[in-house]
């Protein structure tokens, strides 16, 4: 009888017992867009090199180097494009799913005709994971890569303050010649930098808010921790904005590592009064203090006094 009692509220034995071995396997993006690339390879002919630009969250100099990248005129980089949405999180977060066995092979069609399939079972009936794929990168085409040539521009990229390295494995599925820039600042001077726009900004709306130093700290560490794991992984030039201010990182290194040209001059012009408007920005003692808390130890280890 009890365990009669056990399914009615917490479901079937089986069931329980596969869910646990599904959870221990750690489902997430990067896993399943490896179980994906194993069923549904890249594509070697495929020429796109989007520049995707990744920040360790807000007021990073993100805007910065993206005037740089885009003073090469055959460059659109798009900010943050509809950003409240999560729209790249969201899509992403569909391979999750994907695992050894799922969707079993005889899910998908395999080309009977239509006119005999009412004598099949066909309750799960799936396109092809090439057609999937094709679906997936067909929605970044037609919102940034056309947009962007109907402009002028041979290549396009996205400039992005919310995503993470397991978004890149999405975005590197999708455009296997992508090249990643991995940028991050003092996280004390982008929160000073971000209380003078009122601390009312959002990941995604309309829950995921960013309106104390605790969540703008684990988002920058959480972000900063998978760029620095992971930037060999995908390529990628990891750079500072202090060292892209003060020439240590060179605009040379950023033409030959992105195959652009860009005007040296953009670093010169000041847009938006970036520097003064945080010298006006004062951060209570609680607030450093609840950053420092998130952001440790590996602010320190980056060489950030506090």
């Amino acid at each position: 009888m009890f365990q009669y009692f056990t399914s009615a509220f917490k479901g079937p034995a089986q069931a329980r017992t596969d869910h646990v071995k599904a959870i221990n396997l750690h489902p997430d993006i990067h896993s399943g867009i490896a179980q994906l690339q194993k069923q549904c390879p890249v594509q070697d002919n495929d020429t796109e090199e989007p520049i995707f630009l990744m920040s360790a969250g807000w007021r990073s100099g993100s805007t910065l180097l993206q005037r740089l990248i885009m003073s090469d005129s055959q460059v659109l980089l798009w900010g943050e494009p509809y950003d409240e949405c999560g729209i790249i999180q969201a899509m992403a977060d569909t391979t999750k799913a994907f695992r050894p066995n799922w969707p079993p092979s005889d899910y998908f069609y395999d080309g009977t005709p239509t006119n005999e399939l009412s004598s099949e079972w066909i309750a799960n009936l799936f396109p092809s994971l090439n057609e999937l794929k094709k679906s997936h990168r067909s929605f970044f085409d037609t919102l940034f890569a056309e947009p962007a040539k109907k402009a002028g521009a041979n290549r396009w990229g996205i400039k992005e303050v919310r995503l993470g390295t397991e978004h890149c494995a999405y975005l590197r599925w999708l455009y296997p010649k992508a090249r990643f820039i991995f940028l991050y600042r003092n996280p004390l001077k982008a929160y000073s930098s971000y209380c003078q726009y009122g601390r009312n900004w959002y990941n995604t709306f309309p829950d995921n808010t960013v309106f104390t130093p605790t969540v703008f700290g684990k988002h920058w560490k959480s972000l900063m921790e998978g760029f620095i794991k992971d930037a060999t992984k995908f390529n990628a030039l990891l750079i500072s904005y202090e060292d892209l201010t003060s020439g240590h990182t060179s605009i040379d290194e950023l033409n030959n590592f992105l195959n652009i040209k860009i005007d040296h001059a953009v670093l010169k012009k000041k847009v938006g009064g970036f520097e003064q408007h945080e010298r006006k920005t004062k951060v209570t003692v609680i607030e450093k203090w609840l950053l420092k808390r998130a952001v440790s130890p590996l602010a320190e280890e980056l060489g950030y006094q506090w």
